[in-house]
């Protein structure tokens, strides 16, 4: 296809390696709102395909790559397979060390563009001046909540009454935070506009270098109106960090009812080799596509197409 060949290019011309990774693994992404595709073997036991390239790319830097990029299928357990959401999709996603996500933003533009121009496209939203809304002000904006980063719990279940969200006793703090972002901010963006949301509070970030103060972190998502297309960091390199929030994901799933994976091991071992700054970024190729062609579905730009070969979904 000449949108994946024009990927390619963008990123061989910028001195970026294309890697392989495996598919099969044993620790799989332990975020608790991803569900990894289990798969059973025979000799091992338990393992999933990957829903994203990111621990065994992160390996990679660790041991001294420094501009490497995947371009290949990824696997989600979805529920519901509709416009938007299906189990096996295409994922671009890229790392390079010694640029934070401000720098990044930037050079997902221009990647953007120049799928844009291969496609010969010339009038869309992602090819005009993309809005940037910090979280915390969009909260303020929309929804009247101020500093959402520092809110405590019991303070976000008492927003989410006040406006009319539901809520539940069982409810944590990314819970309720969702919700609310959910109800004010996701559904309002821009339709004519193409955004990028950043500086998520650190609970929603669990991949993200902190930004200066603790509260939030270095992490940005691009929009064309409510379909998100990406999502990049400045990258966490601390360990002990990132091993705390492995665990805190674990704890999560289990009281999600969730698989629960062991914690790789290997990545954090190798995570402090990561030179800080590095940029990463996860992009839906299959979304891209679909929203610069005009398309309202992801099957209107795949050759074989999931309703096809399972059925009418």
């Amino acid at each position: 296809m000449k949108a994946l060949a024009v990927i390619r290019f963008f990123f061989t011309q910028r001195g970026f390696t294309e890697i392989e990774v495996p598919l099969l693994v044993a620790s799989p992404d332990s975020d608790p709102s991803l569900s990894p595709l289990e798969v059973r073997l025979r000799a091992f036991g338990s393992s999933a395909l990957i829903t994203s390239p990111e621990y065994s790319m992160k390996k990679l830097l660790g041991k001294g790559m420094e501009k490497i990029f995947y371009l290949g299928k990824v696997f989600r357990d979805e529920e519901t397979w509709n416009e938007t959401h299906i189990s096996e999709f295409t994922m671009l996603e890229w790392y390079e060390t010694g640029i934070d996500y401000r720098a990044g933003m930037e050079q997902t533009r221009a990647l953007v563009l120049a799928v844009a121009e291969a496609l010969q496209v010339t009038h869309h939203p992602l090819l005009e001046v993309w809005e940037m809304k910090r979280i915390e002000d969009l909260f303020v904006e929309r929804l009247g909540v101020d500093r959402i980063g520092e809110r405590s719990r019991d303070e976000l279940f008492t927003e989410a009454s006040r406006l009319g969200v539901h809520t539940d006793a069982s409810d944590t703090w990314s819970d309720l935070f969702y919700r609310l972002y959910l109800f004010g901010i996701e559904p309002n963006l821009s339709r004519e506009k193409a955004t990028v949301l950043y500086d998520y509070p650190l609970p929603q970030a669990a991949l993200a270098r902190p930004c200066p103060g603790g509260v939030y972190a270095e992490r940005f998502e691009l929009f064309s109106g409510t379909l998100e297309l990406c999502n990049a960091f400045t990258e966490l390199t601390d360990a002990v960090v990132q091993r705390s929030r492995f665990e805190a994901e674990r704890r999560e799933c289990i009281r999600l009812g969730k698989p629960v994976f062991p914690i790789d091991e290997e990545l954090l071992c190798l995570l402090p080799s990561v030179p800080n700054p590095t940029f990463g970024n996860g992009l839906g190729v299959d979304r891209l596509l679909m929203t610069l062609l005009g398309g309202s579905s992801i099957e209107d730009i795949l050759l074989f197409p999931p309703s096809h070969l399972f059925g009418n979904l």
